[in-house]
């Protein structure tokens, strides 16, 4: 068993300007918090695995590869199929603290949607 606490996290993250901090991980599962300021994003990309996000501060925009978008706030989950396109953005002007889940191990890449085209 293992625990940790957000608050600590989102501190240290905070600190050391980390924009992704891994919590927990196995062969076949992890968590992890990511930290973005206003305006960052991740780009367009999936996962071989499904995967979830909880908003714990701040707001994201979710957009998909139609450009597709719906904005998340404190509390919100998001579920993503495998292999389903999209792009996380830090909009408002809080940071942005989600907490993520997926069934696979840290270390496997996301597949990018410009690298398909």
């Amino acid at each position: 068993m293992e625990f940790t606490n957000l608050n600590q996290k989102i501190e240290e993250a905070g600190k050391e300007s980390l924009r992704n901090v891994q919590l927990f991980g196995t062969d076949n599962f992890r968590s992890w918090m990511l930290h973005f300021p206003p305006g960052d994003s991740t780009p367009m990309h999936y996962h071989q695995s499904p995967e979830t996000f909880l908003v714990i501060a701040g707001k994201c925009s979710v957009k998909d590869i139609k450009g597709n978008e719906r904005i998340l706030e404190k509390n919100d989950i998001v579920f993503f199929p495998a292999k389903e396109y999209y792009q996380l953005t830090s909009v408002g002007s809080d940071t942005l603290v989600l907490f993520g889940n997926r069934s696979e191990p840290f270390g496997v890449r996301p597949v990018r949607a410009e690298a398909k085209q």
